[in-house]
């Protein structure tokens, strides 16, 4: 499939490798699974070392490619599975200690990495996750229970976040590449709201040394969080790019105000330009975080004033109702993002003493 740039002279992300890789088919063109589709339409590859058989890109690219697809109106369904996946490739493959014949699977489409970080009743609280790893004979021995995860029905390998020691009295973690074929790995479907995800428990699971990806201990800071604020950037970068679209629908309706235009797309404009300066950002930190929090605002505001205005426009129905998907799915952290957002600044506050007026 030849390669379908959207104009980039409309696109607040862009990057020069976005244009060697293909945008989804507006309508499946075969029963694949989507994950080879993906590798061949390059979007794997795209944000992965030249070395490691990648184009050289990085999150930008990634960004870049999720605001093109909303632009496109890919629906939600069909693109945003593979860009997580994508995602997943560069975060956790991008790196020279993760294991070689996976990283060259994944590219080639032949394997699905599905990230088991949440528990049970519990999420992702590393305070309270369970899942531990412990050191037996040259490898270690996993047992816990992960639930949700997602791809995890599909999925050939699982990036599994477990405890491995404690330091000063804070757990410390580390992520293995676990195969699904590995004994004591079994699956089962869950249902009702998480149906489509899996509960993978691991029951003195055997894993080589060659399977630990990144630092040992070092895990949460190093992998697990930061993979959490890129998922909601490149899904952020989605949304933008479906909001585009639907302000360019607002515009061409006949009698529209130009001052109603103006205050949604002035909206959708912030949340552009936030990601853009983010896409510069070298560091996924505090400040990456605090300037995530303020474009949760921007796409809510974006999306209370354009939905309503295109209520029975046919055109706007299919990226209405997958801006309305990304915004429920990425609204929903926004309590927390407030919370820990304060709590820095509280902290930041202590050490270094109140601003007097």
């Amino acid at each position: 499939m030849s390669p379908s740039p959207v104009s980039p002279r409309a696109c607040w992300l862009n990057t020069p490798l976005v244009d060697e890789v293909s945008l989804a088919p507006s309508a499946p063109e075969d029963a694949r699974p989507w994950w080879r589709q993906a590798a061949e339409w390059g979007w794997f590859t795209l944000a992965l070392p030249v070395a490691w058989g990648g184009r050289g890109g990085d999150r930008a690219d990634l960004w870049a490619l999720a605001e093109r697809l909303g632009q496109a109106g890919r629906p939600a369904g069909a693109v945003v599975p593979a860009l997580f996946e994508a995602l997943v490739v560069h975060h956790y493959f991008g790196r020279a200690d993760a294991p070689e014949d996976v990283r060259l699977a994944l590219l080639n489409g032949e394997a699905l990495a599905a990230v088991a970080t949440s528990e049970p009743e519990i999420g992702a609280n590393p305070k309270h996750l369970a899942t531990r790893a412990v050191r037996a004979g040259g490898g270690w021995q996993l047992s816990g229970l992960k639930a949700p995860v997602t791809h995890g029905l599909e999925a050939s390998i699982f990036l599994v976040l477990a405890i491995t020691g404690e330091q000063d009295g804070r757990r410390r973690f580390s992520v293995f590449a676990v195969s699904r074929s590995a004994k004591g790995v079994s699956i089962e479907p869950l249902s009702g709201p998480m149906a489509g995800h899996a509960r993978v428990r691991f029951d003195a699971v055997e894993v080589p040394s060659s399977a630990l990806i990144g630092p040992e201990g070092g895990a949460l800071d190093a992998l697990a969080r930061p993979f959490r604020l890129q998922e909601q950037a490149v899904l952020l970068a989605y949304a933008l790019g479906l909001a585009e679209r639907l302000g360019d629908i607002f515009a061409s309706q006949p009698g529209v105000e130009p001052a109603r235009v103006g205050a949604a797309m002035a909206q959708v404009t912030a949340l552009g330009a936030i990601l853009a300066h983010l896409a510069q950002s070298d560091a996924v930190d505090g400040r990456f975080e605090a300037a995530l929090t303020g474009a949760l605002e921007q796409l809510e505001a974006a999306q209370r004033l354009l939905l309503p205005e295109l209520k029975g426009v046919a055109a706007a129905r299919e990226p209405a109702a997958a801006l309305q998907q990304m915004a429920f799915f990425l609204l929903r952290a926004k309590p927390r993002a407030h919370d820990r957002l304060g709590r820095s600044l509280i902290r930041q506050n202590q050490h270094t003493g109140s601003v007097n007026p």
